[in-house]
């Protein structure tokens, strides 16, 4: 039966749009009207096979079933795309685990096939984390793992650089204890391990994953191109809290400073350290961080140094006006209190209340109200330099920055609350022998 262009082109459409829907159905019902089906895929335009964009979508049963249309639904699994891509790639990168299975049970050759940057499926899956699809590959192929990208990186490197922590430790488990030199491989193009990558990034997890394992600690002394180890690497970073934590890092886990041992001159019979043996780690760390911030240029001042004048705009505003203005204003002129029942006047009897003076003041009972507003305002102001601090301050702060904002917050509301407890006690006393003298009169 002849087949014009336009009834291959309509019964090639429907197989891709069978492909999109998953439908092994459709699949069937095309393939007993034209066994050859397959075969003419590679006539078309499209750069993608059917297989690939089942394989990416997670079309299990439709890819199954086009594997199993023999002879050319097999080799599908060999077919490559636009990037030199089979549809292992897409598979892995997607996390689909039985499609990955099924392709290999195809052609297991796949395993290690190549696309235009050098990569193999593995790759793919430990860029996108794929934990599952990495473990497959690893048990149907041991050694691409070794497979290395067109500029000497590795899946390790990958790892780092897409920060997949999972993906990394699964892998160097795989690798065993025996493979030094690969776990310190370095790229072609920079000569970075996965130490200088990880430092670079900033990747605190995965740096202290890294230096916990006794192959790359052995390998912490390579220099990448630049001529730096990944300790020194740090140096060359913009400095804030991160670096400081990388640094103390690198410091501690690999042994750069000897650290203070314990003797029998710093431990007590208790077993605690001695003041002295504290002192010394406390200056060791403290003196590193002064020689690390030190080197800084001073950059990161001046990026907040806009916040941190609003910050010092609204304390100084706020001071000004308490002292301008204070609670119940001032006297405009000198007035003669002593009509007033309750004045009080501390210039030796003197009633008259001079300009400019603040008006509770002179009169007893509200004296402690005045004292409570000042004591109130300064809380108020250490509250917001605190906030103001805080809020300027980058967000990769440690906990004890925090623990310690937190403490001084609630210190404050403290101070209030003692200055109110000891004035409400002394205005009771005061009312208390108001009263007293009152009733006895």
């Amino acid at each position: 039966m002849d087949i014009t262009s336009h009834d291959q082109d309509e019964t090639m459409r429907e197989l891709y749009e069978a492909s999109f829907q998953g439908s092994p159905g459709i699949l069937d019902s095309l393939f007993q009207n034209d066994p050859l089906i397959l075969n003419k895929i590679s006539l078309t335009r499209h750069t993608e096979t059917p297989l690939h964009i089942s394989a990416l979508l997670g079309h299990l049963n439709f890819t199954k079933k086009l594997l199993s249309l023999k002879p050319q639904g097999p080799k599908l699994a060999a077919e490559l795309d636009l990037l030199q891509r089979v549809p292992l790639h897409l598979a892995s990168a997607e996390g689909h685990t039985d499609i990955v299975r099924l392709l290999l049970q195809a052609n297991e050759d796949m395993c290690l096939r190549k696309d235009r940057d050098g990569k193999i499926p593995l790759h793919y899956a430990a860029m996108r984390g794929r934990v599952d699809v990495i473990e497959l590959l690893i048990g149907w192929q041991p050694r691409s793992v070794f497979e290395k990208l067109n500029e000497g990186e590795t899946v390790l490197h990958l790892c780092v650089q897409y920060d997949q922590l999972e993906a990394l430790k699964v892998l160097v488990v795989s690798l065993g204890n025996e493979n030094n030199e690969f776990l310190n491989s370095q790229d072609e193009k920079f000569a970075n391990t996965i130490l200088h990558s990880a430092v670079m990034l900033k990747q605190i997890k995965t740096i202290e994953y890294l230096v916990s394992i006794p192959e790359v600690k052995r390998g912490a002394s390579k220099l990448n191109r630049s001529g730096f180890t990944a300790f020194e690497t740090i140096e060359q970073l913009p400095k804030d809290f991160k670096s400081i934590k990388i640094l103390n890092i690198l410091l501690d886990k690999l042994g750069l400073l000897p650290a203070p041992s314990p003797s029998s001159s710093s431990i007590n019979i208790s077993g605690k350290k001695s003041k002295e043996s504290r002192a010394i780690s406390s200056t060791s760390w403290w003196s590193k961080c002064q020689r690390y911030i030190g080197k800084y240029d001073g950059d990161w001042v001046k990026d907040r140094s806009g916040a941190l004048m609003i910050v010092a705009t609204v304390i100084a505003t706020m001071t000004f006006q308490t002292a301008v203005n204070p609670p119940g204003g001032v006297w405009q002129q000198d007035t003669n209190t002593s009509i007033y029942s309750n004045s009080y006047c501390g210039n030796g009897g003197d009633d008259t209340c001079i300009a400019g003076t603040a008006v509770l003041v002179r009169y007893k009972p509200f004296m402690w109200l005045l004292n409570l507003a000042i004591v109130v305002n300064l809380t108020f102001m250490a509250l917001t330099f605190l906030d103001g601090m805080y809020l300027v301050t980058p967000m990769t702060i440690d906990d004890w920055v925090w623990r310690c904002r937190t403490r001084l917050f609630y210190g404050w509301f403290g101070v209030i609350g003692i200055v109110f407890l000891l004035h409400t006690i002394r205005f009771v006393f005061w009312a208390v022998k108001k009263l007293y003298r009152k009733l006895k009169c």
